[in-house]
C-alpha cells in the first residue's frame, strides 16, 4: 500500500553521515576510551562554565508539567545585546532546535517541490538531503581538488532568475574554509537582483570573527537568511539550541510556520550564560589554530584542503584515489567522516574534528599515513 504522493522520497538516502558504523574499532582492539573521536562538530574544549552553571540551576527549578516560555524572550534579547553592531531587532530574530531545525523552517518558506537550489559540492550533507525531501532541485559547484576553495566566479555563473534560493555553509562543512564578508555581499546583492534566496549556515560561525557574519548584510539584503548554533562553538550541543536571522519581510513569514515552545526553559538559561562568556569562544578559537597547525605541520603524504585556521574541522585526502581513508582512521582508533558522504568528495578524503589533544592525534597520523 502506498501511503505517501511524495514518489520522489524513494531516491534520497535515508541515512546520515551521524549513522556510520563504527563496529570496526572493536575489531581492531580500540574500546571507547582509548579512541580519538574526531567526528561529530563539537567543541573539544568543552562548555563555557557559567553556562554549565545556569543550567544545573534552572534545571533544578524546572516543573516538567509546564510548558516552556513560548517564544524564549530573554534569548531573543541576549542575541541583540549580543550583535550590538547589526542593527537588529526582535523581529529579525527566530528561535529553533539547532541551526538545522532553523534550516528545515527556511527550507519551507523557500523551496516548493520543484525547485532549483543551488550549492557547492561538498558542503553540509543534511542540509542538502532535508531540501531533496521536500522536492528541490539540487545543483552545486564542484570545488577541485586538492585545494576544494570556493570560486565566488563559478558560483555566480550559475545563478539566474529560474533559482530559488543558493545555500552556503560558512565556514564551510568539511573543508573549513571561510568565505569573506565581501564575498558573501557580492552574492547577496546578485541574487537579491534575481529574486533569489541566500541561506547562509552559519553553524560554525563562532569560530570565525563576528564581523564575518552574514548577519551584518541582514538589514540591507532582505533576501538573506542566516542560521546559527549555541552546538558547535558554544560547546553547547546537548542543548540543541539553534537561532535564525532573517529581514523582516521574511520574518512576517516565518511566522506563520513557526511554532512556540521550541526550546525548553534551562537551555534558554544555558544560552544566555553563554552569550554573557564570548572569552569562551577567543579561547576555543586560540586553542582550535595549535592544534590545527600542529596537525598541518606533521602531515607528510595527506593532504588538507584550503582551510581556515580558527575553524575545527578540516578535510584531508589520500595521494591515492582507491585509499578507504576513513578506514585505515578506524585501524588506528581515530574516529572520522567518510568524504563519501558529501557530493563531491570519495572515500579517499575524510572530514576530521581537531581534538583537545593535538600530541595524541599526530601520533595517530603517524601511523595512518605509514599505512598509505
Amino acid at each position: 500500500m502506498m501511503l505517501s504522493r511524495n514518489t520522489y522520497l524513494a531516491d534520497i538516502p535515508a541515512d546520515s553521515y551521524v549513522s556510520e558504523d563504527n563496529s570496526e574499532l572493536c575489531v581492531h582492539g580500540w574500546t571507547v576510551k582509548n579512541t580519538i573521536d574526531c567526528s561529530l562538530g563539537t567543541n573539544p574544549f568543552g562548555t563555557p562554565e557559567k553556562a554549565r552553571e545556569a543550567f544545573g540551576t534552572a534545571a533544578k527549578g524546572l516543573h516538567l508539567s509546564s510548558y516552556p516560555e513560548p517564544w524564549a524572550q530573554a534569548l531573543q534579547e541576549a542575541l541583540l545585546e549580543y550583535w550590538p553592531d547589526a542593527g537588529l531587532t526582535v523581529d529579525n530574530i527566530v528561535l529553533g532546535a539547532g541551526s538545522m531545525g532553523i534550516l528545515q523552517q527556511y527550507n519551507t518558506l523557500f523551496l516548493a517541490p520543484g525547485a532549483r537550489l543551488l550549492g557547492i559540492a561538498p558542503q553540509f550533507a543534511d542540509y542538502v538531503r532535508s531540501a531533496q525531501v521536500r522536492g528541490a532541485k539540487y545543483e552545486a559547484v564542484t570545488l577541485q581538488l586538492p585545494e576544494l576553495r570556493i570560486s565566488l566566479e563559478k558560483l555566480l555563473e550559475r545563478l539566474d532568475q529560474d533559482i530559488a534560493a543558493i545555500y552556503l555553509d560558512n565556514p564551510n562543512n568539511p573543508t573549513g574554509q571561510v568565505l569573506p564578508l565581501a564575498k558573501m555581499e557580492a552574492i547577496a546583492a546578485q541574487a537579491l537582483n534575481c529574486n533569489t534566496a541566500l541561506i547562509v549556515d552559519e553553524a560554525y560561525g563562532d569560530f570565525m570573527p563576528n564581523e564575518n557574519s552574514a548577519i551584518n548584510l541582514i538589514t540591507r539584503y532582505p533576501n538573506v537568511a542566516v542560521a546559527r548554533s549555541f552546538s558547535k562553538g558554544w560547546g553547547l550541543a546537548g542543548l540543541r539550541v539553534g537561532y535564525g536571522v532573517i529581514s523582516t519581510e521574511i520574518k512576517k513569514l516565518y511566522d506563520k510556520i513557526d511554532m512556540p515552545f521550541n526550546i525548553v526553559d534551562p537551555a534558554v538559561t544555558a544560552a544566555c550564560a553563554a552569550l554573557a562568556q564570548p572569552d569562551f569562544l577567543t579561547f576555543s578559537r586560540k586553542k582550535v589554530a595549535q592544534v590545527k597547525k600542529q596537525i598541518k605541520q606533521s602531515l607528510t603524504c595527506l593532504i588538507m584542503s584550503y582551510t581556515h585556521d580558527t575553524t575545527p574541522i578540516m578535510t584531508l585526502t589520500a595521494p591515492n584515489p582507491d585509499i578507504d581513508l576513513r578506514q585505515q582512521f578506524l585501524r588506528q582508533g581515530v574516529l572520522v567522516v567518510d568524504g563519501a558522504e558529501f557530493s563531491g568528495l570519495t572515500s579517499a578524503s575524510v572530514r576530521l574534528r581537531v581534538p583537545a589533544d593535538g600530541n595524541a592525534l599526530v601520533q595517530r597520523l603517524q601511523a595512518v599515513e605509514q599505512s598509505l
